[in-house]
C-alpha cells in the first residue's frame, strides 16, 4: 500500500520544518556576540618591529621608568608616582584627514593608564599624524610606583590606535615588560621630530 499525496506532502514539510530549525540553531550558536562584533581588531606588535592596522602604523623602539622627566620644550614633570616612557614612531597609513593618536593606553593587568597631556606638544600623543611621514617621539604614563612593581607589570601592554574609540578598528597592541626595567632619577627626552627614528 503505497502512502497517500497528503501523509506526503505532510512528511516533507516535517523533514523541511527540522531543517529550517537546525539552520536557526545554527545560526544561533555560531553568531558573534555583541561585544565581538564591535571588538578592535588586535594587531599584535613587538618593540622593534613595526606593526601596521588599518591607518596606523608604529614602531616602539624602547621603554624607561623615571621618577622625574624633562621634555624637549623644557617641561619638567614631577609626580608622586613613576613616568613610563615610551619611544616610538607613528604614522597614518591611508588617510591623516583628522588623524591623531586617538588612543595612547598602557594596560597593566585591569588597570589602563592613558598618555599623559601635561607635556603638551612635547610628545607624540597630541601630534597630528601624516600619511607616510612618520613622527618620532616619546609618550609619557604617570602611573603608580605600586603599578611598576605589581606582578602585572611583567604583562603590561601598549595599545595604540588612531581613533579614541578603536571599536571595529585596528589597535595595535605592543608588550612591555616593566619589571626589566630599571627606574632613573630622571630622563631627558627630546622634542618630536618628523621622520623616522
Amino acid at each position: 500500500m503505497t502512502a497517500s499525496p497528503t501523509l506526503r506532502r505532510h512528511a516533507a514539510n516535517g523533514v523541511l520544518l527540522t531543517a529550517i530549525l537546525a539552520l536557526a540553531a545554527l545560526v544561533l550558536h555560531t553568531t558573534p556576540s555583541r561585544e565581538a562584533q564591535q571588538a578592535s581588531i588586535v594587531v599584535p606588535g613587538v618593540i622593534g618591529e613595526p606593526a601596521s592596522g588599518r591607518n596606523i602604523r608604529a614602531t616602539v623602539y624602547s621603554a624607561a621608568v623615571a621618577e622625574e622627566v624633562t621634555t624637549g620644550n623644557g617641561w619638567a614633570g614631577a609626580t608622586p608616582g613613576l613616568w613610563v616612557v615610551v619611544e616610538l614612531t607613528v604614522e597614518a597609513v591611508v588617510d591623516d584627514k583628522a588623524a591623531s593618536l586617538g588612543t595612547a593606553v598602557l594596560r597593566v593587568g585591569d588597570v589602563s593608564f592613558s598618555a599623559s597631556s601635561r607635556p603638551q606638544d612635547s610628545t607624540v600623543a597630541d601630534m597630528r599624524l601624516a600619511t607616510g611621514i612618520p613622527v618620532s617621539g616619546p609618550l609619557l604614563f604617570e602611573v603608580p610606583a605600586t603599578v611598576v612593581h605589581s606582578t602585572a607589570a611583567s604583562t603590561a601592554t601598549l595599545e595604540l590606535a588612531i581613533d579614541s574609540d578603536p571599536r571595529v578598528d585596528s589597535l595595535l597592541v605592543v608588550p612591555v615588560d616593566l619589571t626589566d626595567l630599571v627606574v632613573q632619577h630622571e630622563l631627558e627626552l627630546s622634542f618630536p621630530e618628523w621622520g623616522s627614528q
